[in-house]
């Protein structure tokens, strides 16, 4: 097993790992207390790779036969495994994976999985201190104990795994990136924000959503967007504090206002630079402060919504 470690901060570890044994292969995944017994005749071949840091453990796991898993996590950790690629179905704590579910491991109780042939699993895992600020806490204390299959839709699922691929991409071909604070808080986020989407998910999101649900949501978002005044709140930073998955933020914008979340912060960020324009000394002094640092970017945004230039707004306003 290979470790490989950030320079700038030994608590972030990217890890990878062959084995031909399967007894090896239960030991590879850090924390998880795993026995593993093979089911499918065939020389056994396994693969894993691992990221760490903070509170936070991501892996994409690959096994080659029929396995029967059973582990535990440790106290105060949750677990969503994100099916990556297999050849037929497995059973998990006594209910059938198949497409549109998640695999949810946590508390003490432990889980059983009796996984198919060429299984790619990919997890995330996080603690329940820290989805605290992602999650309900309904749903926190459903999730205590209980390891369960958990439906989500296709789509989630989809964007989870692509996901985790971007992540693993990204740290193998840039290393340097593991040096940014930014870097690695923008992902600790993500992260967080992927896991919720995923927990939170209905397959009917718009069942027992009304418009007064709705609108309730649109205004909490901007609230908060107005409040945070520097332009820095993004779709991770409106999903933690309303604690709502992408997927219903993105819903509750599109039936309220018939545009997008992003495309909501966009305009409101480009207001408040309008107004700002009325009392600053330059158009970079205002766009700098609602954090638009491309500023041919800026300029063609801003024309898109208004009309004119910033440089318009600020001259017609300051000849009056």
């Amino acid at each position: 097993m290979n470790a490989t470690p950030c320079p700038a901060n030994p608590a972030l570890t990217l890890k990878q790992g062959q084995t031909r044994d399967f007894d090896e292969q239960a030991t590879l995944l850090q924390g998880w207390n795993q026995r593993y017994a093979q089911l499918s005749p065939g020389r056994f071949r396994g693969a894993i790779l691992e990221l760490l840091f903070d509170d936070i453990h991501l892996f994409m796991e690959s096994t080659s036969h029929a396995l029967y898993q059973s582990g535990k996590l440790g106290e105060g950790a949750i677990a969503v495994g994100i099916p990556l690629r297999a050849t037929g179905h497995g059973l998990f704590c006594g209910a059938v994976l198949a497409g549109g579910a998640a695999p949810v491991f946590s508390g003490r109780d432990g889980f059983e999985f009796y996984s198919p042939d060429q299984l790619t699993m990919g997890g995330m895992v996080a603690s329940r201190a820290s989805l605290a600020e992602w999650l309900p806490d309904q749903l926190l204390d459903e999730l205590e104990g209980v390891a369960h299959l958990k439906k989500a839709s296709p789509q989630i699922l989809a964007e989870a795994g692509r996901f985790l691929h971007t992540v693993f991409d990204l740290c193998r071909r840039s290393p340097g990136l593991q040096q940014s604070a930014a870097f690695r808080r923008r992902m600790r986020d993500s992260v967080y924000a992927c896991m919720a989407d995923v927990l939170t998910d209905r397959v009917d999101p718009e069942r027992g959503l009304s418009a007064g649900r709705r609108a309730t949501v649109v205004r909490q978002a901007r609230d908060y967007i107005d409040a945070a005044g520097d332009g820095q709140v993004g779709i991770e930073d409106l999903c933690r504090e309303l604690k709502i998955s992408r997927r219903t933020l993105q819903y509750c914008f599109q039936e309220a206002l018939g545009m997008n979340p992003v495309a909501f912060i966009r305009a409101r960020r480009l207001n408040q630079v309008r107004h700002l324009l009325k009392e600053v000394d330059s158009v970079t002094e205002a766009a700098t402060a609602l954090g638009f640092w491309h500023f041919g970017h800026f300029a063609q945004e801003y024309r898109k919504l208004f009309g004119e230039l910033p440089s318009d707004t600020m001259r017609r306003h300051h000849r009056l």
